[in-house]
């Protein structure tokens, strides 16, 4: 089958399309994009013979994509935010006035940050909504394909299609409650002695920089348990002797709610350096500049 000229494509079906991608159910992208599940399936339906593929095979409760499928699930998010900036190039943002999404992606110990930027943009863009999403090992993928219009993480590098400034440096410290023995004669013997909660918001991705250093000491540390991010880990700490070996700035809020001592690391590890970045393409839109303008300002609260 021939391909469809480009002037009997409809954008709407690529915007659906976009959506049931990354979806992968239509019921859910039809509550995103404000449509019926009739509306979507009828959708689908154009968007297999528009393309000559059926995109998405249905497989018990979920929906597979194509090899096709996979393919656009790449591109399109890009070719559709060069459609959008081509369309509103030059166009003045009123933050009073809109209605825009604005999307950041951080750790999940940064999520306070939100709290901060939803009390500084309350009055001056009362109708904007602001969606924090977690930081993970996608995240520069989906920066470069235009899901997002800020992050903050470890990677500050001007390359790979995004653009960076450092927003601060924290060593790294050992958490664990109040009056925990390991704290009374602090020493690299105590920390080794006592059981270690680790904290994995991704996959297993072998030795991280604290048992990388430990093992040059001829320390393996004795692993506890694993949770999944940072605010399960004050509350597992404060009800167990396991220490936790982190950045400063990962319980800087929660240690104090969790009454947690702190005691720098005993021996020596490269500082955690974040950065605020942006996607190259999009970073010089009016509307993106206003909100990296705020998310900045929040930042400049954590050092």
């Amino acid at each position: 089958m021939a391909a469809a000229p480009l002037s009997r494509i409809d954008l709407n079906l690529l915007v659906v399309l976009d959506v049931l991608l990354r979806e992968k159910n239509v019921g859910r992208a039809a509550e995103y994009l404000n449509l019926t599940p009739s509306a979507v399936s009828h959708a689908l339906k154009r968007l297999r013979i528009l393309f000559d593929n059926e995109l998405l095979v249905r497989d018990g409760r979920r929906m597979v994509p194509t090899a096709r499928a996979k393919v656009l699930a790449e591109t399109l998010p890009a070719i559709l935010g060069q459609i959008e900036r081509a369309i509103t190039e030059g166009t003045r943002f009123d933050p009073a006035t809109s209605d825009r999404v604005f999307r950041l992606v951080a750790p999940d110990f940064v999520a306070p940050l939100l709290l901060r930027l939803l009390k500084q943009t309350a009055t001056e863009a009362p109708g904007i909504l602001l969606e924090l999403a977690p930081y993970t090992s996608a995240a520069i993928s989906e920066m470069k394909q235009g899901r997002y219009d800020a992050m903050i993480g470890p990677q500050g590098r001007d390359d790979e299609g995004l653009r960076g400034d450092a927003i601060g440096s924290w060593s790294w410290v050992v958490f664990g409650r109040k009056g925990h023995p390991a704290f009374a004669d602090w020493s690299l013997d105590a920390w080794a002695k006592h059981t270690h909660l680790q904290v994995r918001t991704t996959g297993p991705q072998g030795k991280g920089p604290v048992d990388q250093a430990a093992t040059k000491l001829g320390i393996e540390r004795r692993i506890g348990a694993v949770v999944p991010n940072f605010a399960v880990a004050a509350s597992a700490l404060a009800q167990t002797d396991m220490l936790l070996t982190a950045p400063s700035i990962t319980l800087r809020d929660a240690a104090g709610a969790y009454d947690l001592d702190v005691r720098d690391a005993p021996f020596a590890l490269s500082p955690l350096t974040l950065s605020l970045s942006w996607n190259a393409l999009t970073g010089d839109a009016p509307d993106v500049q206003w909100f990296l303008t705020h998310v900045r300002d929040v930042c400049a609260g954590l050092k």
